[in-house]
């Protein structure tokens, strides 16, 4: 199958569906307006509809959407009966049928970055952890490499889980349950619960509690009718969790075919406004669709592009195996099959595999799938944005980017695969990305590590990721968490700002190989050094109040001649600590108030 084949190549062929444009007579359209406008408004511009019924779904700038339903009515009727009153129509879109079309942008300008006032969050507390064997291989190597002394617990932030089923949810520490265009959300199946579990944790009947990725984040479920009921309702359950206070929005249901302006306008106001305006993530999985195109024998396996997953504001996530790669599992026969779509599109790789199942009080395993993986995913941004709240939503694509760990190749033989074509496309980009695995698999303990220091930033890079633990749950260092969150995310938009710590930090290991190497270094070098960077960063980006006059009193500090030898000497004791000790695995205790 891949002989003459490039090695970035593959079936690339997503199976087409057919949406249909709906009847004239059955009118029901979303009204995007500029401006809020009252629904006795509209019933006025549209009082010549038969079976008028307007309904307002949301009314906090810059999102004005009004759900209009009627008889024997087009989207032109709409629209232009609203224009001759001069109420100002965005866009008129249809209700129950996704549509490609980008819709104008909104007016973000003058609107308030969103800042959580309802949603409670939780204190960082001490969690027994379980080993990672068995069910709970996810926390481990082959998994997303948590190290609970380096991640934290994830407290301070804030998940929403987007679904439509809410079975066991009662087992679940929830800060509330939203209903979202439904009246009683469906509980068929305890879907949206798994996907809190693993991402946060739960309750047991016998009263221990299931310790997820993230354990001390704020979750809630926000509830939405069953797919083909609607097409607005996700993204409306979108944009209300972002405006609550989301900081991680996890969207796990069916999802193909439900594009629409509804939906750019919630990827919008998530990504601009969210968070306090750094961006909040909004997480997909890569879903899973398996029958053929027409003129195919092969499965499809494609994301396609026309996807919510592919969206470049989303995190679409493909699920992994226990052995590092992407997931595979056998089938009746015994036989090697995939478990997701494939794309362009595709970011991260998650433990997808079967996990620990949350409510069992014995070791129980389920079937994760992308959907298990989306929710591993969550949880492991919500510990990078408990480490540093201040990362911008690009920052965390960078920094989750650049610590991810390279998936493991697929090994198995091909008269083991159902059809050698599955595991396409056959290598990586020099990038480092794939259709299947996306930029690689999450790795938590770096990606925190990266996300708490600058220092811990350039080791990761460096590939001294013991150095980086080290460094990071030492308690000798001479500047505050705070000032190192900054530096952080300064850095990650200036690659020659982090050369120059790279240069000190390759410097100090090559003295720590060599004691005897530093009588050809003047001491005054290193203060030099550190000095251009301190200024550089300074004028790099603004500084909030309390990190610049801590920048300013370290400037001083060393420019100071007499300090160079004691700033060498410091320097030397903390290098031969983190390249010659193994990790310190002792808690980080915070040394500021969270940075919300």
């Amino acid at each position: 199958m891949t002989r003459g084949r490039a090695d970035w190549d593959f079936l690339y062929e997503p199976v087409v569906s057919s949406a249909r444009e709906a009847a004239a007579t059955e009118l029901d359209v979303i009204v995007a307006t500029a401006v809020a406008v009252e629904p006795a408004t509209f019933e006025a511009a549209l009082h010549g509809l038969a079976s008028l019924a307007v309904a307002s779904l949301i009314d906090r700038a810059p999102l004005h959407w009004t759900r209009v339903r009627a008889a024997a009515a087009s989207r032109l009727d709409v629209a232009g009966l609203l224009a001759r009153q001069g109420i100002p129509v965005r866009y008129v879109a249809p209700a129950c049928r996704g549509e490609m079309a980008l819709p104008p942008p909104l007016a973000l300008e003058g609107c308030t970055p969103v800042r959580a006032s309802r949603w409670s969050t939780r204190r960082a507390t001490a969690r027994t952890e379980p080993t990672a064997e068995g069910g709970r291989w996810f926390l481990g190597s082959s998994g997303v490499s948590l190290e609970r002394d380096v991640c934290g617990t994830g407290a301070g932030t804030r998940l929403a889980v987007v679904d439509d089923d809410s079975a066991d949810v009662e087992l679940l520490e929830l800060d509330a349950v939203v209903k979202v265009g439904v009246e009683r959300v469906p509980a068929a199946s305890a879907h949206a619960a798994l996907m809190v579990g693993w991402s946060v944790g739960a309750r047991r009947s016998d009263g221990t509690r299931f310790v997820g990725v993230a354990p001390d984040a704020s979750p809630r479920l926000y509830g939405i009718p069953k797919a083909g009921t609607d097409h607005v309702s996700l993204p409306l359950a979108i944009a209300r969790a972002v405006l609550d206070g989301a900081d991680v929005v996890l969207c796990a249901t069916y999802l193909e075919g439900v594009t629409s302006p509804m939906l750019d306008d919630a990827l919008e106001v998530a990504r601009y406004l969210g968070r306090g305006g750094r961006g909040a993530i909004v997480i997909l999985p890569t879903g899973r669709e398996t029958s053929s195109p027409a003129d195919s024998v092969h499965a499809s396996l494609t994301l396609s592009l026309s996807d919510p997953a592919s969206d470049p504001r989303v995190h679409c996530v493909a699920p992994g195996g226990t052995d590092g790669g992407w997931f595979l599992w056998r089938d009746a026969r015994g036989r090697l099959r995939p478990f997701a779509n494939r794309g362009p599109a595709v970011r991260w790789l998650a433990p997808g595999d079967d996990l620990a199942y949350p409510f069992s009080t014995r070791e129980r395993l389920f079937h994760a799938e992308s959907s298990g993986a989306a929710a591993i995913a969550a949880g492991v941004v919500l510990l990078v944005l408990g480490c540093n709240p201040r990362l911008r939503a690009h920052e965390l694509h960078a920094l989750l980017g650049r610590t991810a760990t390279p998936p493991a190749p697929v090994r198995a033989e091909a008269a083991a695969l159902a059809d050698p074509a599955d595991v396409l496309p056959a290598g990586r980009d020099p990038d480092g990305h794939d259709a299947k695995c996306g930029y690689g698999r999450l790795n938590a303990a770096r990606a925190c590590a990266a996300a708490r220091d600058p220092f811990a930033l350039a080791l990761t890079a460096m590939g001294e990721n013991d150095a980086a633990m080290a460094w990071c749950t030492r308690s000798g260092r001479h500047y505050t968490a705070r000032l190192g969150r900054w530096a952080v995310s300064v850095l990650l938009g200036r690659p020659d700002l982090e050369h120059a710590v790279r240069v000190v930090l390759r410097h100090a290991r090559l003295l720590v190989a060599d004691p005897s190497r530093e009588r050809g270094h003047a001491p005054e070098a290193m203060a030099r050094q550190l000095g251009l960077f301190l200024r550089e960063l300074d004028r790099a980006r603004k500084a909030p109040g309390a990190v610049r006059e801590e920048l300013e009193r370290a400037e001083d500090w060393v420019s100071r001649a007499s300090n160079a030898r004691r700033l060498v000497s410091n320097l030397a004791e903390e290098a031969t600590a983190v390249f010659r000790e193994p990790p310190d695995h002792h808690p980080v205790a915070p040394s500021d108030p969270p940075i919300r």
